[in-house]
């Protein structure tokens, strides 16, 4: 998951209850809730991948096996709807 980075025509906010990412290509506006926010955070800093599970794993109180399962369907959305890229 490391390898991806936010599309550059994509924005984003943190609010309060999660993360608005803005694709100003469309205007589109999509809302991460926790723990999906977090991965969006940990995805756009680089974090390597056992990281971003291992960190999941604190914040969410999730297995390690759900934490990996979470983030490839997270990443997967999130590459579906273009607001990610690899690089």
């Amino acid at each position: 998951m490391s390898e991806y980075r936010a599309a550059e025509h994509v924005r984003w906010a943190v609010e309060t209850g999660g993360v608005v990412l803005i694709d100003c290509a469309t205007g589109a506006a999509t809302t991460l809730g926790y723990p999906q926010a977090a991965i969006w955070d940990f995805l756009t800093r680089g974090e390597p991948d056992q990281q971003i599970c291992a960190n999941l794993c604190a914040i969410a109180s999730l297995t390690p096996a759900a934490a990996q399962a979470l983030v490839l369907e997270t990443v997967a959305a999130l590459r579906d709807a273009g607001l990610v890229t690899r690089g």
